[in-house]
């Protein structure tokens, strides 16, 4: 597909009307998702070659970095598929011919048969994923020998099961075939000509982790549209459009269904096939670029979610379904419900409550706290207009912080209360996991949340300040909420 995406190195803008695509369902797109509380990053919609969408939620940035997870799976294979069109590899390439040293002394001769071509298409014959979760556990573990250690169930190509070790299987392979480090391979192939940044982190093994892979939002779009238009880029060819093709079509059924959702049925290479037409990256906690061939079209959702599913399903009923054939009128009322739905990406209430005498009573009131887990002393909390002050002690140390009131968020310097997450689950490489916004709100007339984010960090944090009388309750969270994340609910002190 020829689609002139780029002018001077940049995507053009232009109006959902002028694609066919009404601004009120993109609004409604995205009032649905705030109905089912969805925690969204950030969404990018190209069509026709032009953005008539992109926006992101505090404190993201569309330039920001942000985790891919699973998403990355795509990148990898994008990298072997130079390998193939580089003669470094072919899909009918036996792997074994590249890990002979990795295999133990005796071994289930249906290794000796698995290709390429099974291993991007998770069909290796195995039905476990001990090997990754071993490795996960123990990251000075060898997981190539891992792979070769776990059984196989069936032969290779018999069935689809979604396999953790394949991707860290695949680099390592585009390493020995091409000679090449599968970060300076996708730096060259990859990286320079889209001009993005992609990067993963080395664990303290020097082992490469594909899993801790970030890329800014603008970043993941510019991918997206590059597999749309089968590897070509900016009036360049860069990869054989033939290879792009195959890796963009379903070759296997995954027996994956669950009710009322048929996304997961089909896979391609690396890559997930849509039940309503194109194929998409699909990474943990919500990252999704849904690749739309038949629309010419690419959407980018990303976010902290467990619910991806439904961000996709919601996408084509209120979105991709309704799109004319033709140019809208564009109409004042539409533009104005988008505007809103934009704003409130970054609104932690849908509405603001004052409780004006409540607010008198407590204003730089200070609460004093027993003994507890956090060695907080004492709070003292002072309203603004457009601010809340939280002046804290804790640990013997005095410390202030100023959050917004919704939607105004305000960035401090040391994160609220708890340490900051930096669990593999959770941190955003690159940004200081220290640095927060914060965002305050009251939930009713007796209390106040203060939600804490970090651009380090895909959870957020959410503090509840209960007031009933002249005793004074704090609600902490037990941990990062959302997403790759168990929830741990709170645990409460209150005021003597």
């Amino acid at each position: 597909m020829e689609t002139n995406i780029l002018k001077d190195g940049t995507i053009k803008e232009g109006t959902p009307e002028s694609v066919g695509i009404a601004s009120g369902h993109i609004a409604n797109y995205l009032m649905r998702l705030r109905d089912i509380d969805y925690d969204i990053h950030s969404l990018q919609i190209v069509k026709d070659g032009k953005l008539i969408f992109a926006n992101a939620s505090e404190p993201f940035m569309l330039e920001s970095p942000h985790r891919l997870l699973s998403a990355a799976k795509a990148i990898i294979a994008a990298a072997v598929l130079f390998a193939v069109d580089e003669g470094f590899l072919s899909f009918d390439s036996k792997i074994i011919d590249y890990f002979r040293d990795k295999l133990p002394d005796t071994y289930d001769k249906r290794f000796e048969d698995i290709t390429l071509y099974d291993l991007l298409t998770m069909q290796s014959g195995q039905n476990s994923d001990e090997a990754f979760m071993f490795f996960i556990e123990h990251p000075d573990a060898d997981l190539c020998r891992l792979f070769f250690n776990t059984p196989m169930d069936c032969a290779p190509g018999e069935h689809f099961f979604y396999n953790n070790s394949i991707p860290h299987l695949l680099f390592f392979l585009v390493e020995r075939a091409t000679g090449k480090g599968i970060e300076t391979y996708i730096h060259e192939k990859i990286c320079v000509p889209l001009e993005i940044e992609i990067t993963a982190q080395y664990n303290q093994y020097h082992i490469y982790d594909p899993v801790t892979t970030v890329v800014s939002a603008n970043g993941f779009l510019k991918l997206g549209l590059w597999f749309l238009q089968y590897g070509r880029w900016n009036g360049k060819q860069l990869l054989n459009p033939e290879l792009m093709k195959k890796a963009c079509t379903q070759q296997t059924w995954t027996g994956l269904e669950k009710p009322g959702y048929h996304n997961g049925k089909g896979y391609c290479m690396q890559l997930w096939k849509n039940v309503f037409g194109g194929c998409r990256m699909d990474g943990g906690g919500g990252q999704i670029a849904l690749i739309l061939p038949e629309q010419n079209m690419v959407a980018v959702i990303m976010g902290n979610e467990s619910r991806g599913e439904q961000a996709i399903e919601l996408f084509y009923e209120e979105i991709l379904s309704k799109i004319q054939g033709k140019e809208l009128r564009r109409e004042s009322k539409g533009i104005q419900i988008l505007e809103t739905a934009k704003k409130n990406m970054s609104r932690i209430c849908c509405e603001t409550v004052f409780n004006d005498e409540l607010i008198t009573a407590v204003n730089e009131k200070c609460y004093y706290f027993p003994e507890n887990l956090w060695g907080l002393q004492s709070v003292r909390l002072s309203f603004e207009k457009e601010r809340a002050f939280l002046n804290l002690e804790q640990g013997g140390e005095k410390k202030k912080y100023e959050a917004g009131i919704d939607p105004v968020w305000c960035e401090n310097s040391n994160f609220l209360i708890l340490e900051p997450d930096t669990s593999i689950q959770n941190l955003i490489y690159g940004p200081n996991p220290q640095v927060c916004k914060l965002c305050g709100g009251w939930m009713n007339d007796f209390t106040f949340i203060i939600v804490c984010k970090s651009a380090a960090s895909m959870g957020k944090y959410i503090f509840k300040f209960e007031f009933s009388g002249r005793k004074f309750k704090l609600y902490i969270p037990g941990g990062v909420s959302g997403g790759m994340k168990q929830d741990m609910g709170y645990i409460s002190i209150t005021s003597v």
